[in-house]
C-alpha cells in the first residue's frame, strides 16, 4: 500500500529525530550505514519529506539510546501520522487549500493574521463570513460548506497549547461587510474573543507609519518542532511557503507590524468606539 503524503506532523517527527541523532553524535552518513538505510532516506524522513512508521522509528530511538516515556512518545506519533482530521473526513468537497489550511492549524502552537482590510477568518461571525463570501462571487451551494469548516477552524482558538494574535487594520473594522447590523455583530465578537486568555487582538490604526504588511495579509503557523508555514490568500485559492527565505520576510514584516499596532487594550478602546459610531 502507497503511503500518505506526508504532513506537518511527519515534518514535527522529523525534527525531532533529527535534534536526538545530532545530540548522540551521530551523522546521517553513520545512521544510514548502521541501519543499511540511504542516506536519502534518512534525510526525507528528518525532513518530513516521508511518512515514517514505527518499526523505522523504533530503529532509529534504539540507535540513540532513547528509551522509557520518550520512546513510547515518538512511537506513538508515528501511529497517529495517518489519523485523518475533520478537514479530511467531514466535509466531502472542501477547497484542498482549506483543508490544508484547517491540518495546518490544528497542529500549531502560535498563529498570527495579519488583515488589513478583513477580520481574520478565525475571528469572523457567520455572517460577516457569508457577507464577505457573497460579495466575493462564492457559488451560494458552496457558502454553507465553507462556513462549517470555518466554525470547525474556529475551534482551534480555545485548544490548549495554541496561542493567537490577530493583527487588524483599522480599516477592515470600518468597512461595512454586510451592513452596520452584521458589522456591530462583528466588532463585539471580537471583543468576547478577545477574553479568550490564548487571544490577543491588536488593530493596527490607520495613522501608523508606512509598514511592510501594507501589501497584503497572510498568516503565519508555528509549530512546536516543525520549520512554520506561512499561508497567503489569493483570489480563489492561496499558497503555503515553508522555506525559511521564503518565510523570513514575513516574519520580518510581522516584527514591524507588530511596533505600529495598538497594544491590546488600546485596540479593544478603538473598537469599542468604531461600535459606539454605528449605534
Amino acid at each position: 500500500m502507497p503511503r500518505k503524503k506526508p504532513g506537518v506532523r511527519a515534518r514535527g517527527l522529523g525534527a525531532e529525530l533529527a535534534a536526538m541523532r545530532e545530540a548522540a553524535g551521530l551523522t546521517v552518513t553513520a545512521v544510514a550505514a548502521k541501519l543499511d538505510w540511504s542516506k536519502s532516506t534518512l534525510s526525507r524522513l528528518e525532513n518530513g519529506l516521508r511518512n515514517i512508521v514505527p518499526e523505522e522509528v523504533s530503529a532509529l530511538l534504539a540507535l540513540y539510546g532513547v528509551t522509557g516515556t520518550e520512546r513510547d512518545r515518538l512511537i506513538g506519533m508515528s501511529r497517529s501520522l495517518d489519523e485523518p482530521g475533520w478537514w479530511a473526513v467531514g466535509l466531502p468537497g472542501l477547497p484542498s487549500e482549506s483543508a490544508t489550511l484547517a491540518s495546518y492549524e490544528s497542529e500549531a502552537s502560535r498563529l498570527v493574521s495579519w488583515e488589513p482590510m478583513l477580520v481574520p477568518g478565525l475571528l469572523q461571525t457567520l455572517e460577516y463570513s457569508r457577507s464577505f463570501m457573497l460579495a466575493d462571487g462564492i457559488e451560494p451551494d458552496q457558502i454553507e460548506l465553507r462556513l462549517t469548516a470555518r466554525l470547525r477552524r474556529q475551534q482551534v482558538l480555545r485548544r490548549a497549547g495554541v496561542e493567537y494574535v490577530g493583527l487588524i487594520g483599522e480599516a477592515a473594522l470600518r468597512a461595512h461587510v454586510g451592513g452596520a447590523e452584521v458589522m456591530h455583530e462583528q466588532l463585539c465578537h471580537l471583543g468576547d474573543v478577545a477574553k479568550l486568555k490564548s487571544v490577543s487582538v491588536r488593530v493596527v490604526p490607520t495613522r501608523a507609519c508606512a509598514h511592510p504588511g501594507m501589501v497584503g495579509g497572510f498568516q503565519l503557523v508555528e509549530f512546536p518542532s516543525a520549520r512554520p508555514v506561512v499561508h497567503v490568500e489569493l483570489a480563489r485559492t492561496a499558497v503555503f511557503l515553508d522555506e525559511t527565505p521564503m518565510t523570513g520576510p514575513y516574519r520580518e514584516a510581522l516584527e514591524r507590524i507588530d511596533l505600529v499596532a495598538l497594544n491590546a487594550r488600546e485596540s479593544q478602546h478603538l473598537i469599542a468606539d468604531i461600535v459606539r459610531e454605528l449605534r
